[in-house]
């Protein structure tokens, strides 16, 4: 049986990762300089979460048209730019928002947390731990967005699910192990960080 296929996805976690703490280091050292004035801190947290969105955009994009080729079988449609924005904008079940539209309300709350707080600095820390968990989140979503599409696009019609056959396995997902499901009509994920993944059926 192939193995749980989350090792591109956690490439690209590490990658967006350090490519965030920089990001929100560069962010709070501008801030600094600027005795964190409250306008300034709107700009730079516009211009980080910008970068941000941005950053994932091209990792994700180039973590989905890997899965796609790696996964067995697959058509010839890969994932383009159109794709994974269709793919933001759906209502996600697991952290139950729309990816796209919480960009904007971690900006404002890490503005507003910014403006407001004492510590300053903790405020950005804490606006890299949101953004960071979300992110790897995604980067798993993804990954299974993008094997689903690689099995839709072959004809496949019946997906088995897979659990990782440890001790966190949850209550939810332990029952569905092997389990076939219609590619069309897969239960969805029940909680952040779920790792049971999708194989065709035999």
């Amino acid at each position: 049986m192939e193995q749980n296929p989350y090792e591109l996805a956690d490439k690209a976690i590490e990658l967006l990762n350090k490519k965030a703490v920089r990001r929100f280091n560069e962010a709070q050292s501008k801030a600094a300089l600027a005795k964190f004035d409250e306008l300034t801190i709107i700009g730079l947290t516009k211009e980080l979460y910008e970068s941000l969105a941005q950053d994932n955009q091209d990792t994700m994009l180039e973590l989905a048209q890997m899965v796609y080729r790696q996964t067995k079988p697959h058509g010839s449609q890969i994932p383009v730019v159109g794709w994974l924005l269709d793919f933001f904008m759906a209502y996600n079940p697991v952290m139950k928002y729309v990816y796209q539209h919480e960009i904007d309300r971690k900006r404002q709350y890490t503005a507003e947390g910014i403006n407001s707080a004492k510590d300053k600095p903790k405020e950005f820390q804490r606006g890299l731990m949101y953004w960071s968990r979300m992110t790897d989140q995604m980067c798993i979503e993804v990954t299974d967005a993008a094997r689903l599409k690689a099995f839709e696009d072959a004809g496949v019609k019946w997906v088995v699910w897979h659990t990782e056959h440890d001790e966190k396995v949850c209550e939810e997902c332990e029952p569905r192990d092997g389990k076939v499901y219609p590619i069309d009509n897969i239960p969805s994920k029940t909680h952040w960080g779920c790792r049971c993944w999708f194989t065709i059926k035999e």
